[in-house]
């Protein structure tokens, strides 16, 4: 109550309270963070340091700003925002623990559009008890504001609340046009307040419009064939024994490479570190980073291609990513030249059990559907291995080939001992969703006449420099993913498979030509010029393969590399701890 009274007897109480706790909760931040300040400030110029002095200073008003309107809220409300304001600083602070930057517009709108799966299992990969200590001296500040008491009517309110408000959002427009977000983050309240403002201009800056149409061509009839693409979540492709890997954690995918039903081309370089920047590449076929003339939303999709080859068009989509957010786009209607979007809700109204690994339910409906009919274009999104893998296989000893194993809620523990859990669990996610997946749809596919590409969204960095996160940064180790093709015994087109040269180098932008090859798409019918097909490239191409992390339409946080020729020593190898 004393503190109550102080503030109340000041003079402008609301406004003294909020510039007294801004100047508070801005010291605090460079002093909880003071290392990564100062890595800052020593790599700035001077130039670089007055800039920098200059974004501080607009973001100590910002968060002036943000505090002068909280104390502008009657007491109930404002005690609902400042209990959200506490959720919002220890999030940014388990994402600072964890990937040393606070959220950027790019994870936040994942958080909005992904399943609330993965929004689960992104909070317990990041959350760590620690976040609580550092968050304790923002939150005190925080209490702070509860105690200036209401005093004004709701007129005098709003027009109190117009200039902050409007200072806010002019204030992140001029820093969306002149600041890139990849810049250091200050104060985690204000700089979500800009990852959501930022997420906002973006999408008023995005296309909106239709999908660019494909020439005319004549009626096809449905193929005898069928084919299939499978996108798998997190799978890394230096894991598979297929490409070196000391254990075997896919037998069965070399059992069949030895007897001429799998065509490997090694480690493949994924379009992103992010599923849904590598998802919008692998369906659209386009071939530039970052899209900003947002091509993957203009181009036609694979299924546009398919539908005028004659294919029957599903999509299989476990995991609920790039298609998921398409479907919710569209109202949960068709995407064009979709036949069947089939999903968790989809498999459990036809009462199918996906069983406690849904991958292996999958496999078994691929071979159903394939045993039924041929002339099947399918795109499958697996569920794969995303964090924490010790959910995506079963709790008995037959699954749990390499021990000790994580537990299904621990955190990444970088430690030899942590990392030494992690891998094990990692490897045996793999043999299960990927060997045993596709050891069941082999086995059970009696309709021959199939194939199908494979690869994975993106890699995994299993810590091997210290990274208590798996994805979603632009580490060489995450976009090391697996690329082969199966082909059942039937199938017409072994010709084409066995015309592949050896030693290519593939990336994710020739995957969609290489399907088009598959679907014998005429080059009159091929709209854009997409990269080259596996089935056309030589040892002289890819010299450098380019993936990009972050924003997909380059409007915010992102970054452009690439794997050369040879590569970086150790890339695209992994090794368990000890080895």
């Amino acid at each position: 109550m004393h503190l109550q009274s102080v503030i109340t007897q000041a003079p402008c109480p609301r406004a003294m309270t909020a510039l007294m706790a801004a100047t508070l909760a801005v010291l605090i931040d460079p002093i909880l963070r003071f290392r990564d300040y100062r890595a800052l400030l020593n790599s700035f110029s001077f130039a670089g340091i007055m800039k920098f002095s200059g974004t501080f200073t607009l973001v100590f008003l910002q968060v002036v700003a943000l505090f002068y309107l909280i104390t502008l809220l009657p007491g109930p409300l404002r005690a609902v925002v400042l209990l959200f304001s506490a959720f919002v600083v220890v999030i940014q602070l388990s994402y600072w623990l964890t990937l040393s930057q606070f959220m950027t517009g790019t994870d936040l709108f994942l958080a909005l559009t992904v399943s609330g799966d993965h929004r689960v299992a992104a909070i317990l990969s990041f959350f760590k008890p620690l976040v609580f200590l550092y968050a304790l001296p923002y939150l005190l500040v925080l209490s702070v504001l509860i105690f200036v008491p209401p005093g004004y009517a709701f007129r005098e309110t709003l027009l109190l609340s117009l200039l902050p408000a409007l200072f806010l959002l002019v204030s992140n427009y001029a820093l969306f046009l002149h600041v890139p977000e990849r810049s250091f983050h200050l104060n985690p309240l204000t700089s979500f307040l800009r990852s959501a403002l930022q997420c906002k201009f973006e999408s008023l800056r995005e296309y909106h419009g239709l999908r660019d149409d494909l020439p005319p061509f004549p009626a096809s009839h449905r193929p005898h064939d069928s084919i299939i693409y499978v996108i798998d979540e997190s799978v890394r492709g230096s894991n598979l024994s297929l490409n070196g890997y000391p254990r075997a954690t896919t037998p069965f995918l070399q059992s069949i490479e030895t007897r001429g039903r799998l065509k490997n081309f090694g480690i493949c370089v994924a379009a992103s570190s992010f599923s849904h920047v590598s998802n919008a590449y692998l369906i659209s076929g386009h071939n530039a980073f970052p899209d900003d003339a947002f091509r993957t939303d203009k181009n036609p999709t694979i299924f546009d291609y398919a539908k005028k080859m004659g294919y029957e068009t599903i999509c299989i989509d476990i995991n609920e990513t790039c298609l998921y957010s398409l479907m919710k786009a569209a109202g949960d209607g068709p995407v064009r030249a979709l036949d069947r979007w089939m999903n968790d809700k989809t498999f459990k109204e036809r009462l199918i059990d996906l069983e406690t690994t849904k991958d292996l339910g999958v496999a078994r409906v691929l071979s159903t559907l394939l045993n039924e009919k041929s002339g099947y274009f399918i795109l499958v999104n697996k569920k794969g291995l995303h964090f924490h893998y010790r959910d995506r296989y079963p709790d008995d000893p037959a699954s749990t080939i390499w021990k000790p194993v994580m537990k299904a809620t621990q955190a990444i523990d970088p430690s030899a001992a942590g990392r030494e859990k992690l891998v094990n669990t990692y490897d045996n996610g793999i043999r299960l969703q990927v060997d045993e997946f596709f050891r069941l749809f082999v086995s059970e596919t009696t309709n021959q006449n199939y194939v199908m590409l494979y690869t994975s969204d993106h890699g995994q960095t299993l810590a091997e420099h210290g990274q208590a996160y798996t994805h979603m940064k632009p580490d060489q180790e995450i976009v090391d993913v697996p690329d082969f093709l199966v082909s059942g015994e039937g199938y017409s087109k072994k010709g084409l498979l066995d015309g592949i040269a050896p030693g290519i180098r593939v990336s994710h932008l020739n995957n969609f030509a290489t399907l088009l090859d598959l679907m014998s798409v005429p080059v009159s019918l091929r709209v854009r010029p997409y990269d080259k097909s596996i089935f056309a490239l030589t040892e002289e191409d890819n010299k450098e393969r380019y993936y990009m992390s972050g924003s997909l339409y380059g409007l915010g946080d992102y970054v452009v590399k690439s794997i050369p020729a040879p590569p970086e020593a150790g890339w695209g190898v992994s090794r368990p701890v000890g080895q």
